[in-house]
């Protein structure tokens, strides 16, 4: 195998892994002694060297050694400053944190004022149904109906409505990942099972809630105000 003019032998084949957001390939990389790249390439070009070190807790140990290291390779004299940088992924990690938590949070905030407005949507909607059907309410009670079996009905009616909100929604997501996967294949997007569970108990509680002032409503009508109800 020649790389840049100079044989190489193969010893090993990493499997395949994919490219990262389509915008560089991580199957496109050769992985040689330190000794051979030092020899035929880092005179030549800049080059970055992954090191990962097997006990997290002396990642400042581990910063020391590998700057005495570069320091030898780059023949540098203890009175000259460092010509290299060394970059620890916590550093990455603190730096993109903040951005994360506050992506995460404007996501909750616009999740938790959709679920409020969908809610009080909802009991209205369950409200002005009680109202419609006052009469139906005290002709049910009047023949013997009981007020936990109003209560239910009613919840069950928010709550259905809930649900069905819940699976356009889905189905709305659904279709969205599917056409961002098949127009950005390398986008590493997923339709989490959990998500959809967890949603649907989302839409089950907000029914429930929701609707459970408007059905304790029509539960505590009293049967002949509700049959003289115009």
């Amino acid at each position: 195998m020649l790389i840049n003019g100079q044989p190489f032998k193969v010893i090993a084949v990493i499997s395949r892994q994919g490219s990262f957001l389509g915008l560089f390939s991580l199957d496109s990389q050769v992985i040689m002694p330190l000794s051979a790249f030092q020899k035929y390439f880092a005179a030549k070009s800049d080059s970055d060297i992954l090191v990962k070190v097997r006990d997290k807790t002396k990642l400042a140990e581990a910063r020391d050694e590998l700057t005495g290291f570069m320091r030898r390779v780059r023949g540098l004299s203890p009175e000259q400053k460092d010509d290299f940088s060394i970059n620890e992924q916590q550093a990455l990690k603190s730096t993109l944190d903040p951005v994360k938590n506050t992506i995460a949070f404007a996501g909750l905030f616009i999740t938790g004022l959709s679920l409020f407005v969908g809610a009080i949507g909802i009991m209205n909607i369950t409200f002005v149904s009680v109202k419609e059907r006052t009469k139906e309410i005290g002709t049910r009670k009047a023949l013997g109906a009981r007020r936990r079996t109003i209560l239910l009905q009613f919840l069950i009616e928010s709550t259905a409505i809930c649900l069905v909100g819940g699976f356009i929604g889905l189905s709305f997501a659904f279709l969205l990942c599917s056409g961002i996967g098949k127009a950005f294949p390398d986008f590493p997007i997923h339709f989490s099972v959990g998500l959809v569970l967890m949603s649907m108990i989302v839409s089950v509680m907000t029914g429930l809630i929701s609707g459970f002032a408007p059905a304790w409503t029509a539960s505590r009508l009293d049967p002949v105000t509700a049959l003289r109800y115009e």
